[in-house]
């Protein structure tokens, strides 16, 4: 079963997005801040994506990243960005998969999680 982290400071964002990629049969983790999610990381085994919002308190998507490309075991997790303001970036200028804009369509979501694993098959 493909698992991911979701990694968002907005609680009723994680819950929805937890509750709907649960139903799609994904095992979800989920993370407060990017800080919450480097030690979520610690202990548990690798996830096959991670989902994660780009402004946050204490540690935001940016800082996040770049402790993860410098974790040997971690470089490789595909990352999409969810973000309101999707239009200061794209995916290819953070090294990530995908550039979401928040409220996230699920419809959408789902399409991204699904393409995404089919490539790395």
């Amino acid at each position: 079963m493909r698992s991911l982290l979701l990694v968002d400071d907005d609680a009723s964002i994680r819950m929805t997005l937890r509750d709907f990629l649960t139903e799609e049969g994904f095992v979800v983790h989920t993370a407060r801040d990017g800080q919450h999610a480097l030690h979520l990381l610690e202990k548990l085994d690798p996830p096959d994506l991670i989902l994660l919002d780009y402004k946050m308190p204490i540690m935001d998507g940016k800082q996040f990243l770049g402790v993860l490309r410098r974790i040997p075991k971690l470089q490789g997790i595909p990352v999409v960005i969810l973000s309101a303001a999707t239009r200061e970036w794209s995916g290819a200028h953070l090294e990530v998969e995908e550039v979401l804009s928040k409220p996230v369509d699920l419809e959408v979501l789902r399409t991204t999680v699904n393409r995404i694993f089919a490539e790395r098959l």
